[in-house]
């Protein structure tokens, strides 16, 4: 069975993830936090993914490798004026050097087995937000360095693609985003779903486990998704 790496494994979309993947391969979820009960069959490898050595340090322990899952991913909603230094360099880290790190710890066992790497970027990465000064830059950096990723390791014979959701739905992050934009913006609760929903075409947010298992489908075999090489697919517009 392939080995995958998810990385953020333990909530949101990447717990969906380990659900969706677990059926027909080796998991393993390296994180910052312990997998929920539910999950506990997953193996799993404490990680600070915006840390080189704590990567570096689990990579050396996993003998092969054939896709990596990047989707670690944090957040941090606030005017432009009142983004903490640390908040920014705690997004930055996490949600786009995240990906250089474990890209780079991985690389030489993904051209081995000829792997695959997918980024979960945001649509956040086209498109302004109010609010959002640090998640939009770091997902914008995701979203290229996808693109650079793609062209760079091919020659390693590596597929890099990336996938570009929309809100997800009943998500930690998720309710924080919910719980805190309509206070910045002297909006109610009702005003700010009405506002998003919207300018959603399939007018709902994004269901993370039809998503899971949306891409555990174009994970099941590399002809499903050789040809995305260089793509970032958006989901839920």
């Amino acid at each position: 069975m392939p080995v995958i790496v998810v990385t953020g494994g333990s909530n949101g979309l990447g717990s969906e993830l380990l659900f969706s993947l677990s059926g027909a391969s080796n998991i393993i979820n390296l994180d910052k936090s312990p997998p929920h009960p539910v999950v506990q069959h997953i193996d799993y490898a404490e990680c600070d993914v915006s840390d080189y050595e704590s990567v570096s340090s689990v990579a050396k322990r996993i003998d092969n490798i054939d896709i990596l899952i990047n989707c670690a991913g944090v957040n941090y909603i606030n005017w432009i004026e009142h983004t903490p230094d640390d908040e920014w360099d705690r997004i930055m880290g996490v949600n786009a050097k995240g990906i250089f790190n474990t890209t780079k710890a991985f690389v030489y066992k993904l051209a081995k087995s000829k792997g695959t790497i997918l980024n979960i970027v945001s649509n956040a990465s086209h498109m302004p937000m109010t609010n959002s000064i640090a998640y939009n830059a770091s997902k914008g950096a995701a979203h290229i360095m996808t693109l650079q990723m793609a062209r760079e390791l091919r020659r390693n014979d590596i597929t890099v693609f990336g996938v570009s959701p929309n809100k997800l739905s009943d998500t930690k992050m998720s309710s924080y985003i919910d719980n805190t934009v309509p206070g910045l913006r002297g909006w109610t609760k009702e005003e700010a779903q009405a506002y998003q929903l919207k300018n959603l075409p399939a007018g709902e947010e994004t269901d993370p486990t039809t998503l899971a298992e949306f891409i555990a489908f174009l994970l099941s075999t590399k002809k499903r998704h050789k040809y995305l090489a260089g793509c970032v697919i958006p989901y839920g517009a």
